[in-house]
């Protein structure tokens, strides 16, 4: 069995390597689990090999959509089209297409119906398309005329000030209200 240090900064106990909490037990109470993310992270080789169709899944892995994709990443400096955030991480950036792959194949590689998006923009947009098209896409096909980049972008940006206002994620901790009087340090009255 492997052992290693307790992260506890004083701390010379060892733990076992295979134990998910890094302390020892007198420093146990220190071990705070890793917070998940609002939105879901999703296993992407198990959604391209079990859910995604197989001419989609060809699609994305294929030699032109990488080019283009990149292509757009860097023609957009980075930055997410919708709310302007920069890449900060591996992965941050998706290239979508405004009117879904599934509801006009024909306009696959054409740029005028791809944009850069963030994580969550993208987690936001897809939520709008499952609410636009419903379980079946291609029953809807004049729906994507209704819907032009910047109406979508403006849906997104509500839904994200929506949920900024109600929920706040689990790392954020609500301000405490203080029901004791502050001290006044070095202060005379």
């Amino acid at each position: 069995m492997q052992l290693k240090q307790c992260r506890y900064p004083t701390c010379t106990k060892l733990v076992s390597r295979s134990q998910a909490n890094p302390f020892c037990k007198d420093h146990a109470q220190y071990w705070q689990p890793p917070k998940s993310s609002p939105y879901r992270k999703t296993d992407y080789k198990m959604y391209n090999r079990f859910k995604r169709d197989k001419q989609a899944d060809a699609f994305y892995h294929s030699k032109q959509w990488k080019r283009l994709s990149e292509k757009l990443r860097r023609k957009s400096i980075w930055t997410c089209q919708c709310c302007g955030r920069t890449r900060d991480r591996v992965s941050f950036l998706v290239v979508d297409h405004i009117v879904p792959l599934k509801v006009d194949p024909s306009r696959r590689l054409d740029e005028k119906n791809l944009w850069v998006l963030c994580k969550q923009c993208h987690f936001w947009k897809t939520q709008l398309e499952t609410q636009i098209y419903g379980a079946s896409r291609i029953s809807n096909l004049d729906a994507s005329k209704s819907w032009p980049r910047e109406k979508i972008a403006n849906w997104i940006q509500n839904k994200e000030k929506q949920d900024r206002e109600s929920n706040s994620p689990p790392w954020v901790q609500p301000q405490r209200e203080h029901t004791h009087r502050r001290q006044n340090f070095g202060k005379r009255e």
